[in-house]
């Protein structure tokens, strides 16, 4: 028996793949990108005056602003988490990310109509592979998905064993794998339910697991180099699975990046509790509770505004750089 079934944690079939985190340099350009030619909407704007306990933002504690862009509320849909900082001029991408792929008609058509060629990759008349203003590659898909599904249907990343991290994310982690879409080069994990019938299961809590965004795992058979500007995944899952996925990583002596944690004002008394784990890779991977994550998510009508009125925000000494992971990156106080 595994030490996963011998704990008692939740099934993969309460927990749900809730959205990818985009360290950005161009807040504007990648609005438009995700809004104008995905066909996205903001759903939450927030602007923070320092770096997020928990590193959201990656090892920085400069202000910054986090974007969340999704086709629906994050209940159902999956979502990108585009975070900005502000003292920050670049980062150095590895080759951890490899593609997020689309279905959606619309997105191609925008795509070919107003994207400037240098973001296109290769064009057919199946689908079309763009580039973000960052550097992140689109793969869209030339067709729909059945009407309320989520057009997002798979982040992709690089792994250098393949079947290392098959176990860690089955056996560990406890995703299943999409056997007709996988083989000896990659595979296709998922939570929930992966079905063909216009079925809405949710949660406990409320959170949609079936047709979730699935996990694909590409095996490069050589080191992964994630820079600074990796990324990070994040799923929720019910509160008590959060020790016992902590646990679990220790005994089997993996990274716990950040220990359980409540993210949270003093007086907020719906704290998210959190843990930060790494794969082999180093692929940083969050796990929340969703009972409070549920009511953290929720869209914000207001957010488009928000998001307006952030462009205008400048830090404090925008020629000082605090802290940070790569000192070519870096600002330096004026000589």
């Amino acid at each position: 028996m595994s030490s996963a079934t011998s704990m008692q944690e939740s099934s993969s079939d309460e927990r749900r793949f809730l959205h990818y985190t985009m360290k950005i340099t161009k807040r504007l350009e990648t609005r438009n990108f995700f809004c104008n030619i995905l066909g996205m909407k903001i759903l939450r704007h927030e602007e923070m005056d320092s770096g997020c306990s928990a590193q959201c933002n990656g090892d920085y504690q400069s202000p910054w602003s986090k974007t969340v862009a999704a086709y629906g509320d994050e209940h159902s849909f999956f979502a990108f988490e585009l975070n900005f900082n502000y003292d920050v001029e670049g980062y150095k991408y590895g080759n951890d990310f490899s593609s997020v792929t689309i279905h959606n008609r619309q997105a191609v058509a925008n795509a070919r109509q107003h994207l400037d060629n240098q973001f296109i990759e290769k064009d057919n008349q199946q689908s079309i592979t763009i580039r973000s203003p960052d550097g992140h590659h689109f793969i869209l898909i030339d067709e729909d998905v059945r009407p309320g599904d989520d057009p997002v249907r798979c982040l992709s990343l690089n792994v250098s064993n393949l079947t290392k991290s098959i176990d860690y994310y089955t056996r560990l982690l406890k995703m299943k794998i999409n056997e007709k879409e996988s083989n000896d080069k990659h595979v296709k994990l998922y939570y929930g339910l992966m079905t063909n019938q216009e079925s809405q299961v949710q949660t406990k809590t409320g959170f949609l697991i079936d047709k979730q965004c699935q996990l694909e795992l590409i095996g490069l058979n050589q080191a992964i180099e994630r820079g600074t500007g990796y990324g990070r995944k994040a799923f929720s899952c019910p509160r008590h699975d959060i020790d016992i996925l902590q646990k679990m990583m220790e005994k089997e002596g993996f990274t716990v990046l950040i220990p359980a944690m409540e993210l949270g004002g003093l007086l907020d008394f719906n704290k998210e509790k959190i843990v930060i784990l790494q794969d082999p890779d180093g692929h940083e991977i969050c796990f929340v509770s969703e009972e409070n994550y549920y009511k953290g998510c929720e869209t914000d009508c207001d957010a488009e505004k928000k998001f307006l009125k952030g462009l205008e925000n400048k830090p404090d000494d925008p020629d000082k750089y605090l802290i940070g992971e790569d000192e070519s990156t870096k600002r330096h106080e004026k000589s």
